[in-house]
């Protein structure tokens, strides 16, 4: 074990993983022993191994933007079934190595952790080896180890995670009084009242600031992601060299923001992040806008024309033809998804193709993670990866000159019930797993 010096988050987290698997077979196993004793610590700080972290989100990357790089070979990827002991609600995973780290998260915040190499798997441990019931995982695999990032603060929300602010050992979080806080060598440096969304998600940037959702309301009561309440604004923090809010985006009249976190990338190609959200009013229903981070509304897209109608945003990519950068969604993923793709240009968000028949959401879950982006079949070009109406089958989505159509499909083995996980080896090799609701962790595995 590698000694650590720097400081990053609350809980003691000495978590041994195997040293070494054995060589690599033709067949996909799973072995089990007893994983070590992982106990939690009194709360104190926790330093940081030398080598720093690989993450772990649920939605792929810090800034919210559900884009995996790599390639992977889904077609012909060899499945792995690993039984868990429980039904998982959330999994994550992160690269180790030539291998991988995956912990699933159970309803009642227990977790189970696997590493995953030459096609087989080992159960290890994890610590922390409970969460708030709910909470969504963030994993971190650094110095043989792998750990949960778990809240400094019992004031911390239940209904989120803390997130590293880069590689500066220090964390942010949302506490439950809506705060934004800052904590560094084990006490708190820096708060602001931002008058955060209990549920919000913490998206941050290379320059360690933070975006959130902001001011809620129940003026939109729709309730299809966890709650009644949603955002009335969007805010921009810095953290460095002190915690400084730089802008709030007002949402306008009787809409919110209809989800617990913006897309924060690039989608026209100027080199500078625009903030992408789902706006959503009794009137005219969800619609997709785009804002710089000055707060100009950069453009919109159609609004679904009624209530009670949700768009769920998923990722910027190169999904176009030719490499254009666009964004992927599915609309109303509960009652016959819709999926779409759309274009920044000269002012206008502009949606250029749908197709029907997938889903990338359970209606009233805060899981806004069931879809993701990547070039899973090793083409060049990525695929929106989202799931068939049953939860059955992952589906596969490609751009074309004339429209979309699917690149790719493979079963499931069963339904699935947990966020799309993926994770990339040392070779840049994607493999992509999903928990399944009869306690089963499927994953397809990279070559």
């Amino acid at each position: 074990m590698l000694k650590v010096r720097r400081l990053l988050t609350a809980l003691s987290l000495t978590v041994m993983m195997p040293l070494a698997l054995a060589a690599c077979g033709d067949s996909p196993t799973v072995e089990f022993s007893p994983p070590p004793t992982a106990t939690a610590a009194p709360i104190q700080k926790l330093e940081v191994p030398l080598e720093q972290p690989h993450y772990g989100f649920t939605y792929q990357r810090p800034d919210g933007n559900r884009y995996v790089e790599g390639q992977g070979n889904l077609p012909d990827a060899q499945v792995l079934d690993i039984e868990l002991s429980g039904t998982p609600q959330w999994l994550v995973a992160a690269s180790a190595g030539s291998g991988s780290i995956w912990v699933a998260v159970f309803q009642d915040g227990q977790t189970q952790a696997f590493r995953v190499e030459c096609e087989k798997a080992v159960e290890i441990g994890v610590a922390p080896s409970i969460l708030p019931p709910g909470a969504p995982p963030l994993l971190a695999v650094a110095g043989g180890e792998a750990f949960l990032i778990a809240p400094p603060s019992d004031a911390a929300s239940p209904l989120t995670h803390p997130v590293p602010l880069g590689n500066s050992g220090r964390l942010a979080f949302i506490e439950t009084d809506g705060d934004l806080v800052v904590w560094q060598d084990g006490a708190e440096s820096g708060r602001s009242a931002v008058d955060a969304l209990p549920d919000a998600r913490l998206m941050v940037d290379e320059d360690a600031r933070v975006l959130l959702l902001t001011k809620p309301s129940d003026r939109y009561p729709h309730g299809i992601v966890g709650d009644s309440l949603e955002a009335t604004e969007i805010t921009l923090v810095e953290t460095q060299p002190s915690l400084r809010v730089a802008q709030t985006i007002a949402i306008p009249g009787n809409a919110v923001v209809e989800g617990i976190s913006p897309i924060w990338a690039d989608l026209n190609g100027d080199g500078q992040r625009e903030i992408i959200v789902t706006v959503s009013d009794s009137q005219q229903g969800a619609e997709i806008v785009v804002y710089a981070e000055a707060g100009d509304r950069l453009g919109a897209g159609p609004a679904v024309g009624r209530g009670s109608r949700w768009r769920h945003q998923l990722a910027v990519a190169p999904f176009g033809p030719n490499g254009e950068f666009e964004l992927g969604e599915v609309l109303t993923p509960h009652i016959g998804g819709i999926a779409g793709f759309y274009r920044l240009d000269h002012g206008a968000l502009i949606l250029l193709a749908q197709r029907d028949g997938v889903t990338s959401h359970t209606i009233g879950s805060r899981n806004l993670d069931m879809g993701l982006a990547g070039d899973l079949d090793g083409d060049g070009q990525p695929e929106l990866v989202v799931f068939n109406q049953r939860f059955t089958e992952v589906t596969a989505l490609r751009r074309t000159p004339d429209g979309i159509e699917p690149a790719w499909q493979t079963e499931v083995g069963g339904k699935a019930v947990t966020n799309l996980a993926a994770s990339a080896d040392s070779n840049g090799g994607l493999t992509l797993g999903v928990g399944r609701d009869d306690g089963v962790l499927r994953l397809w595995l990279a070559h």
